[in-house]
């Protein structure tokens, strides 16, 4: 059989106790050590390189690299040498299935003996059942003699009746006991068949080619003189991916942020003491033109009643747009599941030679430090959460943009819980929230009236927020208390804070978020109030 058959061989090779099972080898290739020096991760995949140093003799060389991972995609596989005088003329990946004996598992084992076992056992039934079957023919052919000497013998006047009734009876006896046995070793040897079918196809599972799966690199290269030459390979494998994650803590008024890679691999190849490198690229990701289809337009008659709807509008503190460089915000980029890297290209590589097994658990590769002073304050944004948080604001100083991604959050006492970032670029500002101060309680109350007015028919709700805060340590503490306001978009709905019942103080933005500054002693209670009205102009409705 060639090197190029495709059918299945089964080679034994008793000096290494291997059964390999491929389309045959080439025995005259030369077996290099390629190992794996490089890889760049995407969100899906990984680019592997390979790379070494090889001696080569003048002329052509025919060479093998074994142990790539398997599933290797074949039409990513290049190939080159930076050493002058030296070709690659071609290269190609083969794959192969191998087994070595000693390496079965011990259920593997265990079935084999039970086989083993059942063989012996069939083969003594079948010598059983053909030994009677040989019985039961002699039987068969005596009493057909014996019927032809019976008109014969009475004929001449011999013979016994009683003793032709005593021998037919005693060969019919004979004969359906035969008969009976060869019944039953039928029925023992089909149920020793549908044993040895059943194990067989259990000890087959052992062999199934994703199991055992070998991938090798096969080589021609072409060298004008004999050496030592520089060789690379470079290959896409898929099963690997990585997300970027973050550890933020802080301490003595600063805020250290380490940004680290999250890597998955179980591609069959480990990757021992890299350079790993990760990048936001989405190269399967396909742009196609938007089908065209008809736009009809209508004449409708407008609706005298004007609809209003309200909803709920996330509005982003992060990106924003103060930063030095590293693309848009979150908010704005397109919205891709993977990794966010706000529109623009990043390449982040490891800080130093990592180790990824190839066993499909995360493995967290540090990528980038950056420490930087951090202003702190206690923020209530009681309707999501009647608690004060602790909010640590900071100038994010590293070279790179922080990705989107989760944050462990760790203070002097240690773990203080774990939240998410948007893309911070260089230069921007980076707010986490470090978890409750245990001294504030807070408690908040609404309730609301509506009326109609008699002379402009406006409808008009009046919505009062009634917030309580009780400091039950020995500081004073300084809040910063985020209430919201419906904002309207419309002329027909028409939303203002009513200064004169609402505490003094407050400050109101574009986003309708109304946020007071307050200072509340140690061991003492305070109350805010926040009251607005909503006014809907006649024949609105909603």
């Amino acid at each position: 059989m060639t090197s190029t058959a495709i059918t299945s061989t089964v080679l034994s090779t008793a000096r290494t106790g291997l059964i390999e099972h491929h389309p045959a080898l080439d025995s005259s290739r030369q077996t290099i050590a390629l190992p794996v020096t490089a890889a760049t991760l995407l969100e899906d995949r990984a680019q592997i390189i390979r790379s070494g140093r090889v001696d080569v003799i003048a002329g052509r060389n025919r060479l093998v690299v074994f142990d790539v991972a398997p599933v290797v995609q074949d039409v990513s596989l290049r190939a080159a040498s930076p050493t002058a005088g030296v070709r690659v003329d071609d290269a190609r990946v083969r794959r192969a299935m191998r087994i070595e004996q000693h390496e079965l598992p011990a259920a593997a084992l265990e079935l084999e003996e039970r086989l083993s076992v059942l063989g012996e056992e069939r083969q003594q039934h079948e010598d059983d059942l053909e030994r009677v079957s040989q019985r039961a023919c002699v039987i068969d052919e005596m009493m057909v003699k014996a019927l032809d000497e019976v008109p014969e013998d009475a004929a001449w006047s011999i013979g016994d009746a009683a003793t032709w009734k005593q021998t037919f009876e005693t060969l019919s006896t004979t004969s359906r006991t035969l008969m009976g046995d060869q019944q039953r070793l039928r029925l023992l040897l089909q149920q020793v068949n549908e044993a040895i079918e059943h194990v067989a196809a259990r000890r087959a599972l052992f062999d199934r080619p994703d199991h055992h799966v070998l991938a090798l690199i096969e080589l021609d290269l072409f060298a004008e003189v004999a050496g030592v030459v520089e060789l690379q390979c470079e290959y896409t494998v898929p099963n690997a991916l990585w997300r970027p994650t973050h550890e933020a803590i802080l301490s003595g008024g600063q805020l250290t942020v380490t940004s680290r890679a999250a890597v998955w691999q179980n591609s069959g190849e480990d990757w021992n003491q890299i350079a790993l490198s990760f990048s936001t690229a989405r190269s399967s990701l396909g742009h196609e033109p938007p089908l065209l289809t008809d736009d009809i337009l209508t004449v409708a008659k407008k609706d005298p009643r004007v609809v209003v709807a309200a909803r709920e509008v996330a509005v982003s503190a992060a990106g924003l747009g103060r930063g030095v460089g590293g693309g848009s915000s979150s908010a704005r980029a397109l919205d891709l599941p993977g990794v966010d890297d706000g529109g623009d290209v990043q390449l982040l590589k490891a800080a130093h030679p990592v180790t990824v097994p190839s066993d499909g658990r995360p493995c967290f590769v540090p990528i980038a430090v950056s420490t930087s002073p951090a202003q702190t304050s206690l923020v209530v944004m009681a309707e999501i959460e009647p608690q004060a948080i602790l909010k640590a604001t900071a100038v994010h100083a590293g070279t790179a943009p922080l990705l989107a991604g989760p944050v462990d959050l760790l203070r002097d006492s240690g773990p203080a819980g774990s939240t998410r970032t948007l893309f911070i670029a260089p230069g921007e500002q980076l707010a986490l929230g470090f978890g409750p101060d245990d001294d504030i309680r807070v408690r908040r109350r609404t309730w609301a009236h509506e009326e109609t007015d008699d002379v402009d028919h406006w409808r008009r709700r009046t919505t009062v927020v009634d917030l309580a805060f009780s400091n039950l340590g020995g500081d004073d503490k300084r809040l910063e208390v985020v209430e919201r306001v419906p904002v309207s978009e419309i002329e027909h709905v028409k939303i203002t804070v009513d200064a004169d019942r609402t505490t003094k103080g407050f400050v109101v933005d574009a986003d309708g978020f109304v946020r007071f500054a307050v200072t509340l002693a140690a061991r003492d209670q305070l109350r805010l109030s926040l009251v607005f009205i909503t006014a809907w102009a006649p024949g609105v409705a909603g």
